[in-house]
């Protein structure tokens, strides 16, 4: 009798074990998960700050822009090709910030955009051209 009375605290010891092995994982899978979640929240604040700057730049640089093209009747290509850029950056930030991707955008991956959208974005306005401004 002792010795099935032994098997028997022996199986419930090993009952238990497992359970409390099984809590303990999904404790820690339930920290990990709110770490992930609280990470979400500080970089989607974060971006949403810059991105609100960025945008504040990038309608400046726009009538910067326009500037140019009420005085020299052209664009300028060096804004063109910023404001490029710069509208690249804001449209990886809108895929962050809408949960379409978890690929943080520019300080946590390189910059270069233009590489990235030189063949994807055929400008519409060629370089050489002149602009015509409808009367």
């Amino acid at each position: 009798m002792t010795k099935k009375a032994n098997n028997e605290a022996a199986n419930e010891a090993e009952v238990v074990e497992v359970e409390t092995a099984e809590t303990d994982q999904q404790t820690k899978d339930k920290s990990e998960k709110n770490a992930e979640i609280f990470s979400r929240v500080f970089y989607t604040l974060l971006f949403f700050f810059i991105g609100w700057v960025t945008l504040w730049v990038f309608f400046f640089v726009v009538l910067i822009q326009f500037g140019f093209l009420l005085i020299t009747g052209q664009v300028n290509t060096n804004l063109k090709g910023f404001n490029t850029e710069v509208g690249a950056f804001i449209f990886d930030m809108i895929k962050y910030l809408s949960f379409q991707t978890n690929n943080k955008p520019f300080p946590f991956r390189d910059w270069p955009y233009d590489e990235n959208t030189k063949d994807e974005n055929k400008s519409e306005l060629n370089d050489s051209e002149p602009v015509e401004v409808g009367k």
